[in-house]
């Protein structure tokens, strides 16, 4: 099974997908937590550059690098999933089809980027507004971070794609632990417990 843990920046994906993991082994379930972009690869650290403002790419060729990065760590997602019943994508390819969106690419051409990668079977968003997520973290933004207009839209096409996809929402504006709580009960209610 594939766990998702989606949101704009600052949402908590890191703080949820550490604690979902916790939880899970604590429950001796065999769990892996994947993190999207992984900036360790040589793609990831392009990908990096271009974040900080190092490297200029157009849309297509950082959506592109982005899908690629996913790919790269394909045997090492499927080999978790012989040896796991639950892998935890902190981000995984729903943020580049929400992003891609934002910077004016099509959605069909962007799904098609990652077309025949493992299927996620829970996708949660991490609900924050972007006043909230500009609260969290006022320095060291990347670029996609610094701009207060593109949170705005990011979170506009995350709430209307989840929506649409039936992903579930979860108020990210709540404490750490409500937040936790909830995912635990979205968990719990898929895998029928």
């Amino acid at each position: 099974m594939i766990i998702v843990i989606e949101g704009g920046d600052q949402a908590g994906k890191l703080t949820q997908s550490t604690l979902l993991e916790k939880a899970l082994k604590k429950r001796k379930i065999k769990t892996k937590l994947f993190h999207f972009p992984d900036y360790k690869t040589p793609i990831g650290q392009e990908i990096r550059k271009y974040l900080d403002g190092k490297r200029k790419f157009p849309p297509q060729v950082i959506h592109c690098l982005l899908a690629a990065n996913r790919w790269e760590k394909l045997n090492k997602i499927i080999a978790a999933q012989e040896k796991n019943s639950i892998l935890i994508m902190n981000r995984y390819y729903h943020s580049n089809l929400i992003y891609g969106i934002a910077n004016g690419l099509k959605p069909k051409w962007l799904e098609k980027l990652d077309a025949g990668l493992p299927k996620a079977d829970l996708v949660i968003l991490l609900d924050v507004s972007q006043k909230e997520s500009f609260h969290r973290q006022k320095t060291n933004r990347d670029k996609f971070e610094k701009n207060e207009e593109f949170l705005q839209k990011i979170s506009k096409i995350y709430r209307t794609t989840a929506k649409k996809k039936k992903w579930k929402i979860i108020d990210a504006s709540k404490s750490k632990q409500e937040v936790h709580e909830e995912i635990m009960k979205t968990f719990s209610k898929k895998i029928g417990l």
